[in-house]
């Protein structure tokens, strides 16, 4: 589908911005670029053609043509048709490897990142982004496109690296948008997902397997079985890494000391 894959580890980087407000007869340019094109259509209908297939952009509909690839344009543009675009390169010189991001290797929900570390291979991912999108309610997208092309047309010291940084973050809106909602399949799922929300409420405590029986009316044995299988970690050490996460926290944002957090949390000491 010529989709274009945005590297996690590498800023796109603009080459231009523009605005287009077409009149009768206009056309896309016809030609075989370098760079890749990012085009949004604020009101009207623009028809483009890459490598042969036809695309209708109306209202709303944000669409990307890849580099290297022959495109152009036919007469179902029509007059008056606004957009805003941004030509930008994915990917400059040697990167690190990177992994490619498929929908299906998603994990089918994430109860909670409150613990959550980031390393070094988080950032080294390939994700692809969607050939052609459509918001029924475009006004946030807009408002954060035209305050890029702003950015651009001021061109403040060093603007061209703000420029891909906050490229960046809208192209991740972007592919955020366009990836299937994962739904919670199962009766495991759903009991997973309110046992992550139970640790996240009740962080404060040490676990307490008879409680938790008692507030699920469920079998604990078969619910830290279910925990584990799902999250990949067991209830006892997912609550014991949530507890460590948030004592760092009150140490970084309170005049707590060691001992304190420790009572306070129910350690056994400090």
């Amino acid at each position: 589908m010529n989709r274009i894959r945005l590297h996690t580890g590498c800023f796109p980087f603009i080459r231009d911005m523009g605005k287009t407000l077409t009149n009768e007869g206009w056309i896309h340019p016809d030609r075989n670029a370098n760079f890749n094109v990012f085009i949004f259509v604020i009101k009207g209908q623009m028809q483009v053609v890459e490598e042969g297939k036809e695309y209708l952009l109306t209202e709303g509909t944000g669409f990307f043509l890849k580099s290297g690839l022959h495109h152009w344009g036919g007469p179902g543009t029509l007059a008056d048709t606004s957009t805003i675009w941004a030509h930008f390169y994915d990917r400059v010189g040697e990167s690190l490897p990177t992994k490619v991001v498929e929908e299906r290797s998603l994990p089918s929900f994430r109860a909670t990142q409150a613990y959550q570390l980031f390393t070094p291979s988080d950032y080294q991912y390939e994700l692809v982004l969607p050939k052609l999108f459509h918001l029924g309610q475009p006004s946030a997208l807009i408002s954060k496109l035209k305050e890029l092309y702003e950015l651009y047309s001021s061109a403040p010291l060093f603007s061209h690296l703000t420029l891909s940084m906050k490229t960046m973050d809208i192209f991740l809106d972007i592919y955020r948008l366009s990836l299937k909602r994962p739904k919670l399949s199962s009766k495991s799922d759903a009991v997973v997902q309110k046992l992550a929300d139970y640790l996240e409420e009740h962080w404060e405590n040490k676990l307490d397997p008879e409680q938790i029986a008692s507030e699920f009316q469920l079998n604990y044995r078969h619910m830290s079985t279910l925990f584990t299988s799902k999250m990949g970690i067991s209830l006892f050490n997912y609550h014991e890494r949530l507890r460590i996460h948030k004592s760092a926290e009150l140490l970084r944002t309170t005049t707590f000391n060691v001992s304190e957090v420790s009572d306070r949390l129910h350690f056994t000491n400090p």
